[in-house]
């Protein structure tokens, strides 16, 4: 039974041009956009400090006039809000490029961070899911090389990631910097003649 291949795109948010991030003769394998877990955090923090706002309105049982104890919860739960909003202006941008020589991570609103990494020194690569990551389907792959740090170590809230974890060691392993020296041509065989 052929294995279903990671082809994912997006058919909402902003359509992004990343070709000014790749080299000549580098073309995008695949790319996905982070998983929608990585609004949790904002958005459950924000819903919270409404919450907060409501129930000590309702324990302290303030005047509806202005106070500094209503005003100071509203103000708070407001940042939260646009908190969470502002995440996911960011998660709309966001994106995981894998090409034919390296993986990129791109972010960033205001300031754009691109971050990546060769697949010639990819030495080990790793993806852990916890509970509620397995729950949701994803994941965070963990990117190892020889002796150095690197611009990108790991990558949260990678969407399907057993998908995404096969096509991408297969792209590694097609790589020629990941090819052992029995993948190496070596040139016709020589004939011996007795």
């Amino acid at each position: 039974m052929p294995r279903r291949r990671l082809r994912l795109s997006w058919s909402y948010g902003p359509r992004i041009n990343y070709d000014k991030y790749l080299s000549p003769g580098e073309e995008v394998a695949f790319e996905v956009r982070k998983h929608g877990a990585a609004l949790l955090w904002p958005v459950a923090q924000a819903v919270v400090a409404w919450l907060m706002v409501f129930v000590i309105h309702n324990w302290l049982d303030l005047p509806s006039d202005s106070n500094p104890i209503d005003t100071f919860t509203f103000v708070v739960a407001m940042a939260f809000s646009f908190r969470a909003i502002w995440r996911w202006f960011e998660w709309q941008i966001e994106r995981v490029l894998v090409t034919n020589k390296r993986i990129v991570e791109v972010s960033g609103i205001i300031t754009r961070r691109v971050a990546s990494m060769p697949l010639a020194k990819v030495t080990d690569l790793t993806y852990q899911r916890g509970l509620i990551a397995r729950a949701l389907n994803y994941g965070e792959l963990v990117l190892e090389s020889a002796g150095q740090n690197q611009a990108l170590e790991s990558i949260a809230f990678i969407p399907r990631p057993d998908d995404f974890y096969r096509d991408f060691t297969e792209r590694l392993n097609e790589s020629p910097a990941h090819k052992g020296p029995d993948d190496a041509d070596t040139g016709e065989i020589p004939r011996v003649r007795l």
